[in-house]
């Protein structure tokens, strides 16, 4: 998901913020910044779109024009006193959810005073702004692009790679799991695992993530081989990873269930919680900053694990939500997404995984 975030009426100040575009993206990637309500998906809901489009940007942009406080409707009635503007929504979440707040001023606006504003978004009047002058405009968006660099550069939400000694100690411990996972006869799975000569599949990646994927369950490709996501799924994976500039051996990728189950059924309840205390010890030991998982059933035991308000959402409300939790190693969030193979029986939803996935550029 974009990085940074503007906030504008056409109306008001659709050239200035074309030219503003235009120079952020010789700074910044094109994918970092969104500029319209067009970039959202027919059908979406329009609000909630607007709001996790907020909730993951860095840093939140809201230009104003001359006519920006006063443009009203066909019916005479100020858009800004309207709860559902959109200008409204997006500047009211970015306060609520303390966005670094950046009002650019254009064709010699002033900024608003409290006063002017609906109770809803009236801090955006302390904002200390930056005008963007005609005459020079180059040298005042530089300005703003050294303020924006500054808040990314923060690096709130990136992990401190583990020195060489501590790494080597990750691998070690994830190697010690796997030899475990091998000998785990009590497994409701293992019978199943030796009599068709399967492999358990704990896993692979970087022992080091920042961002730890876990899915459903092996299918019988990965357990087969070994390995986790291969074949149709695992390509759908990988271009989604690649969408965001990561490879495999960037990030870590693993399962729900370690064992392929019989047939394609849903995990049940016995087999979930034989791997749960494995899954465990993989994210202990990993300590990522940001907990992904594809599909219902790895959302809804990372949910309950962490005791989180949404733990009783389904997944079609609060895919590509980022949700905040604490682990004893310290902050993390975790993304509720799809699982990849979605996207082979349905491909129409290929972009709202895609949009889903571009919320992870803010741990890369």
């Amino acid at each position: 998901m974009s990085r940074i975030f503007i906030s504008y009426r056409r109306q008001d100040s659709e050239g200035y913020v074309g030219r503003l575009y235009d120079h952020l993206i010789q700074h910044f990637d094109r994918n970092d910044v969104f500029i319209d309500v067009d970039n959202i998906p027919p059908g979406s809901d329009f609000v909630k779109q607007l709001e996790d489009t907020v909730a993951a940007c860095e840093v939140f942009i809201a230009v104003i024009g001359p006519q920006w406080l006063t443009i009203a409707d066909e019916r005479g009635e100020r858009r800004l006193d309207q709860e559902h503007d959109f200008v409204r929504i997006e500047v009211a979440s970015a306060l609520m959810q303390n966005k670094l707040v950046i009002p650019v001023l254009v064709g010699q606006a002033r900024m608003p005073r409290v006063y002017d504003l609906p109770e809803a978004i009236a801090p955006l009047a302390r904002r200390n702004a930056i005008e963007l002058s005609h005459q020079r405009f180059s040298y005042d968006v530089q300005k703003l692009v050294d303020s924006i660099r500054g808040a990314m550069s923060s690096g709130q939400f990136l992990k401190t790679p583990a020195d060489p000694t501590t790494r080597r100690q990750k691998e070690a411990a994830l190697k010690q799991l796997r030899v475990e996972l091998v000998g785990a006869t009590e497994s409701p799975l293992y019978s199943y695992r030796t009599e068709n000569g399967h492999f358990p599949v704990l896993g692979e990646g970087n022992p080091d993530a920042a961002i730890l994927f876990t899915g459903e369950s092996p299918g019988l490709t990965e357990a087969q081989q070994g390995r986790p996501f291969i074949g149709p799924s695992g390509a759908v994976f990988d271009e989604l990873l690649s969408s965001i500039g990561l490879r495999r051996t960037d990030v870590f990728v693993t399962n729900l269930l370690l064992d392929n189950p019989p047939e394609k059924r849903d995990p049940l309840p016995a087999e979930i919680a034989f791997y749960e205390p494995f899954v465990d010890r993989i994210i202990d030991i990993i300590e990522p900053v940001v907990l992904v998982t594809l599909g219902r059933f790895a959302m809804q035991y990372l949910l309950k694990k962490l005791d989180l308000p949404e733990k009783t959402a389904t997944i079609s409300k609060i895919h590509g939500k980022l949700i905040k939790a604490r682990l004893p190693y310290g902050e993390i969030h975790v993304v509720p997404l799809y699982h990849p193979a979605m996207v082979l029986y349905n491909p129409s939803q290929k972009d709202t995984l895609r949009m889903d996935f571009q919320k992870l550029k803010l741990f890369v």
